[in-house]
């Protein structure tokens, strides 16, 4: 202890680098969710219009993108989500055709940087509201051991990314909320910037830190000349980095933010189906989700025992600024982060799908709640040996509890209910990203059970189980590749179901065929493969 006291900062970073190191081994790990090359083609029609825009159409980059058959990020549809979090990671790119796996592993490599960024950044926070160092790391661990959020963080480039840069816009904003200088002003801006780029939602930390900051200073009758400066140029930076990093508004920005606000308010690409409780509904076609739709993922796929931490740190939030604690103007932009949000959608009822990832962000506010939780906790039993050591071995055992179900569940997180739900089978949604159908094409591949006489062609019956395969298949290694052929024919010698979607299209078990396995995650089957017995069985 003596030794961890002496050291401390030398320790943490230690600490930190080795959960980062524990997520860039497992990158590979984990298969190719189907928006993956759609992510890949917009960051390449963001270099395009760079490109165009700085270089002009007849530039060798220009040239490049266009021989490729790139559209301009300006004329897409996907205008609306940006990819500047990405741009250092553009060399990637140069991998898509001769290596493929190794292009998905390394792009899972760079998103999982993102969501260490976040977990940092969450530690961060947590030291902005008072913690101790070992309570911040302990913050910053109801992040890295939710089931979902470790999972999609090696893949989910959209909603995981923009909660890290939510969380760094909280943490460096909570550092020029205290103190607004020129140079906090500036790396604020910058993350609320690449925040909005990302998400048009990401303006919300940033505005409402702003926000918090002139109230708090002209209440306490403290806007200096200097301060006022502070906060010009935090806006002034804003909209420079937020131009800067978006090239799709350059030709038209009238045109594009009201492409972006519409887009945001009512999503007009999406028309699926999402199942829900059972029931599968069809909000583009008049079926609209329940008004609890939101709140009831929220609760149904978090561990218990966060989402109780997270209350009692809202309470004790609520109590606090009723005292006027000086950490009340950040307390209340961190309840107003999930509170706003949550009540527009129960009210609005918006275009959601796949689970809650729409409102992943929010999450920096549950787990910095936690956090104050445990501060508050810590603080009432320092006194009461028995009951603090109650208390720690509680808290290790719920950790200890998690980090056991992620290892035994790897890399199949994703699907994660908590003891709420008994069975998610045919009730919720468990791979809407079909990532799971790399991971079996692997293992039917390895199969050592299954009829060595029968070729090994996979088939689906069901579009999006297609989609998810053949996007799969570009990215299994050479080794597999070479063995497997996937086929659009129904009745191929295997074929591989994806349950959510068996469910939400009345796909049936397939006559004829018997299970030769299945993927599960947290005791619910995601996915399995069926192979065609042989004749007179």
């Amino acid at each position: 202890m003596t030794v961890f006291k002496r050291h401390a900062r030398l320790w943490t970073v230690l600490f930190f680098l080795a959960l980062t190191l524990i997520g860039l081994v497992t990158a590979g790990d984990y298969g190719m969710y189907c928006d993956e090359f759609s992510e890949q083609e917009i960051l390449r029609q963001n270099l395009y219009e760079y490109a165009v825009q700085l270089l002009g159409n007849d530039s060798a980059p220009a040239q490049y993108y266009e021989a490729q058959g790139v559209e301009l990020i300006s004329q897409s549809i996907e205008r609306d989500h940006g990819e500047a979090a990405y741009y250092p990671a553009a060399p990637l790119l140069l991998l898509a055709k001769q290596s493929a796996d190794v292009l998905s592993t390394l792009w899972h490599a760079y998103t999982w940087l993102w969501f260490m960024a976040a977990v940092v950044a969450l530690y961060l926070l947590a030291e902005s509201l008072g913690l101790s160092r070992i309570l911040r790391i302990a913050t910053a661990l109801l992040l890295y051991l939710s089931p979902r959020f470790f999972a999609q963080g090696h893949y989910n480039n959209k909603d995981i990314v923009l909660l890290a840069l939510v969380l760094c816009t909280l943490a460096s904003g909570a550092r020029f909320l205290k103190a607004p200088t020129l140079r906090r002003a500036l790396l604020f801006s910058l993350f609320g910037a690449l925040a909005t780029n990302t998400k048009i939602i990401g303006i919300l930390p940033w505005g409402l830190i702003g926000i918090a900051t002139f109230v708090t200073l002209f209440h306490r009758r403290a806007l200096t000349t200097g301060r006022v400066l502070s906060g010009i140029t935090a806006i002034i930076a804003f909209v420079c980095f937020y131009w800067l990093l978006t090239p799709a508004a350059w030709d038209d920005p009238a045109g594009y933010i009201t492409y972006l606000l519409g887009n945001a308010s009512g999503f007009s690409r999406w028309h699926g189906v999402i199942l829900f409780n059972g029931v599968h509904y069809n909000p583009t076609r008049g079926l609209p989700l329940p008004r609890l739709y939101l709140p009831t993922m929220i609760t149904l796929t978090t561990p218990l025992w966060l989402l109780a931490l997270a209350a009692l740190g809202q309470l004790a939030a609520i109590l606090l600024c009723i005292k006027r604690d000086n950490r009340s103007p950040l307390l209340i932009v961190l309840t107003l982060l999930w509170l706003l949000p949550v009540g527009y959608v129960v009210i609005a009822r918006p275009l959601l799908y796949n689970g809650w990832r729409h409102f992943y962000f929010i999450y920096a506010a549950i787990a910095a709640m936690g956090g104050l939780a445990l501060q508050m906790l810590a603080t009432a039993l320092v006194e009461q040996k028995i009951r603090r050591a109650i208390g720690v071995g509680a808290l290790i055992a719920a950790m200890g509890w998690q980090a056991v179900g992620l290892i035994q569940n790897h890399p199949y997180q994703y699907a994660y209910y908590n003891v709420l739900v008994s069975s998610a089978q045919g009730q919720y949604e468990l791979d809407y990203w079909d990532v799971s159908t790399v991971n079996a094409m692997k293992k039917l591949c390895a199969s050592t059970e299954r009829n060595t006489a029968l070729p090994l062609e996979l088939g689906t019956r069901d579009d999006m189980s297609a989609f998810g395969v053949e996007n799969g298949y570009v990215i299994l290694p050479d080794k597999e590749r070479t063995l497997l052929t996937v086929t659009d024919d129904p009745d191929a010698p295997y074929l591989f179901y994806n349950e959510t979607y068996a469910s939400i299209y009345g796909v049936e078990p397939p006559q004829g065929y018997t299970a030769l396995f299945s993927l599960e995650s947290y005791g619910n089957v995601i996915c399995t493969v069926y192979e065609q017995m042989a004749a007179g069985n």
